[in-house]
């Protein structure tokens, strides 16, 4: 079974397949659901995604390769004032840490009395997530144009960060007296092992 099946017969019976960005971000208060394109989009699996059109963007999506972990930004231009101060003064609590997650949605555009088909294939595909960490805020002098931005680094960035517990004797001592598990991970860092020793 693919995972695509709607967008791949679509495509194989000639029509036009486009595809289109949706950010999940769960906020303190709420989770907001937005999307690249304009009005309200009900997406198959029953989630509604409010349109940004041209005054929301996203970069630096990219697959974390080479034990890198790649930070996206997200920004919203043309906002006024009052929502600048209140993505000041409310960010600690409301947005730093806290998850977003980015979506693909593919779309059939085959319907001549729908032009801007909004008519999805498919169930929204997740393709990165990450966590918001700090906001940069612009003001263009001539144009008066205020933008909020908020930097975000991939869920893999935290890979290396113990959940619970860390992978020593002395931690494992503390939980199970007497186990001897991780009693020789310290004379493993570096060791070489020669295969097969005959």
């Amino acid at each position: 079974m693919s995972f695509f099946p709607e967008t791949i017969a679509h495509h194989l019976a000639g029509r036009t397949v486009q595809a289109a960005l949706l950010g999940q971000f769960d906020f303190a208060s709420e989770t907001m659901r937005l999307w690249n394109g304009g009005g309200v989009l009900e997406a198959n699996d029953g989630t509604q995604w409010q349109g940004l059109g041209q005054w929301g963007s996203v970069t630096g999506l990219e697959q974390a390769i080479n034990g890198q972990a790649p930070e996206a930004t997200f920004t919203l231009s043309g906002i006024d004032a009052d929502i600048l101060l209140l993505t000041r003064d409310e960010f600690e609590e409301e947005v730093r840490g806290r998850m977003v997650r980015v979506l693909l949605q593919f779309f059939g555009t085959d319907d001549a009395n729908d032009p801007d088909n909004q008519r999805p294939l498919d169930n929204p595909f997740p393709i990165w997530a990450g966590l918001m960490l700090k906001p940069t805020f612009t003001f263009d002098q001539e144009t008066g144009e205020r933008s909020v931005a908020v930097a975000a680094e991939s869920i893999f960035s935290q890979r290396g960060r113990p959940r619970f517990a860390m992978y020593t004797d002395a931690d494992q001592q503390k939980r199970f007296p007497g186990d001897r598990g991780f009693e020789f991970v310290a004379s493993l860092i570096n060791k070489e092992t020669t295969w097969p020793d005959f």
